[in-house]
């Protein structure tokens, strides 16, 4: 019961991360120059890495692959 507790919590923490993301122009797609922008592209990555986990704990597919696609970019292109 406890851990259903705190993954539904987790869920809710990651949605509204990622929204806070959207803020950060230094991120894929744009890429744009910023003085904080490894900074925002080391945070970005851990907040999608931990929604990977969360999706694989939570034995969601759908989750799962927005969430890996999401991160790819990171790895790909950020480098």
């Amino acid at each position: 019961m406890f851990f259903r507790e705190c993954n539904g919590f987790a869920v809710i923490f990651i949605g509204i991360y990622e929204v806070m993301l959207t803020e950060f122009k230094s991120l894929p797609p744009l890429f744009e120059e910023s003085p904080n922008a490894a900074h925002e592209l080391a945070i970005a990555r851990d907040i999608y890495e931990h929604a990977v986990v969360l999706s694989v704990k939570a034995e969601d597919q759908d989750t799962f692959e927005r969430d890996f696609f999401q991160l790819k970019p990171y790895y790909t292109d950020a480098g």
